[in-house]
C-alpha cells in the first residue's frame, strides 16, 4: 500500500476488504482514529520506524489481524487502537525491546514515553526514569488515582491522559510542562485546584470540562488563549484571573464565572 502523506486521516481506509497487509511508510508518522477500522481481510499490519501515534480505534475491529510488527518510535497509543484478537496494543508491544512494561505501565523506553496503564487499577503512579511525555488516554478512566505528581523531566501530557479519573484530588506538575492537549482531565470530578504552568499559552478544548469540584485555577499571564469548552460545566469555580490580552473562546467557561483581567 503507498502513501504519500505524513498522517493516514480518520477513518479514511475503513472498511476495505480489498486490504490484505499494510505496510507504512517512513513518511507516516502519525495514523488517524479509525483509519483502518473494520477492515475485514486484514492480517498483517508493519510499523514504520518514524511512527510518532495511533489514534483510538485505528486498526480495531479487523478479525483477521494477528501479525503487528511494532519496530516503531511511539510517544503516543491509544489502548483500544488494536483488538485481542491481535494480542492488544500491550502485547504487541513488549514483543519489540524499546518497549517496557513498569509498575503497570507500558512505555517507550528509548523516548521516555509513557503510553497507557496496563491496570486501570492503579491508586499511585511511579513514573520511569526521565519521563518526557505521558501519552494520548494513557490513565483514562483510572478511578483509584487520588494523586499525582508529575516528575520535572514531562514536557507534553496527550489528550484525555487523565481524564475520568474520578477520583483524583491532587496533581502537580512543573514548568517543564510546555502543552496539554485537548480533555486532559475532563469528567475529573474530584479535582479541587489546578496550578497552569508558567510559560504555557493555550488552554485546549473541554481540558477541565466536567471537573465538578474544580474552585480554583491559578493562570499565568503567559496564557494567551483558552479554547471552547475548556471549563465548561465546572459549577465550583467562580472566578479567575488572566491577561489582559487573554482570547478566550465563546463557551470556554460557564455562565456566571468573573473572568479578572491584568
Amino acid at each position: 500500500m503507498e502513501e504519500r502523506a505524513v498522517y493516514i486521516e480518520n477513518y479514511s481506509q475503513s472498511e476495505r476488504a480489498d486490504l490484505e497487509e499494510v505496510e507504512l511508510s517512513d513518511a507516516i508518522n502519525a495514523v488517524g482514529i479509525g483509519a483502518f477500522y473494520a477492515c475485514p481481510n486484514l492480517c498483517k499490519v508493519t510499523l514504520n520506524k518514524n511512527l510518532n501515534y495511533i489514534a483510538p480505534l485505528a486498526f480495531a475491529a479487523c478479525p483477521s489481524l494477528k501479525e503487528v510488527v511494532a519496530d516503531s518510535n511511539l510517544i503516543a497509543l491509544a489502548q483500544n487502537a488494536f483488538d485481542e484478537t491481535c494480542g492488544g496494543a500491550q502485547k504487541i508491544l513488549l514483543k519489540n525491546p524499546s518497549y517496557k512494561l513498569e509498575n503497570g505501565i507500558v512505555y517507550n523506553a528509548k523516548w521516555r514515553s509513557l503510553l497507557f496503564a496496563s491496570d486501570k487499577n492503579l491508586d499511585k503512579i511511579e513514573f520511569p526514569k526521565n519521563t518526557k511525555s505521558v501519552g494520548w488516554y494513557a490513565f483514562d478512566g483510572c478511578a483509584s488515582l487520588e494523586e499525582v505528581e508529575l516528575p520535572p523531566t514531562v514536557e507534553w501530557i496527550g489528550e484525555r491522559a487523565f481524564s475520568n479519573c474520578s477520583s483524583l484530588k491532587k496533581f502537580s506538575l512543573t514548568k517543564s510542562v510546555k502543552q496539554i492537549e485537548q480533555a486532559a482531565f475532563m469528567n475529573c470530578e474530584a479535582l479541587e485546584e489546578f496550578k497552569i504552568p508558567k510559560g504555557m499559552e493555550e488552554i485546549a478544548a473541554l481540558t477541565f470540562s466536567g471537573c465538578k469540584s474544580l474552585r480554583q485555577i491559578e493562570m499565568p499571564l503567559s496564557v494567551k488563549k483558552i479554547c471552547s469548552k475548556a471549563f465548561e460545566f465546572c459549577p465550583s469555580l467562580e472566578k479567575i484571573t488572566v491577561s489582559k490580552w487573554c482570547q478566550i473562546e465563546d463557551g470556554a467557561f460557564d455562565k456566571g464565572v468573573d473572568i479578572h483581567r491584568l
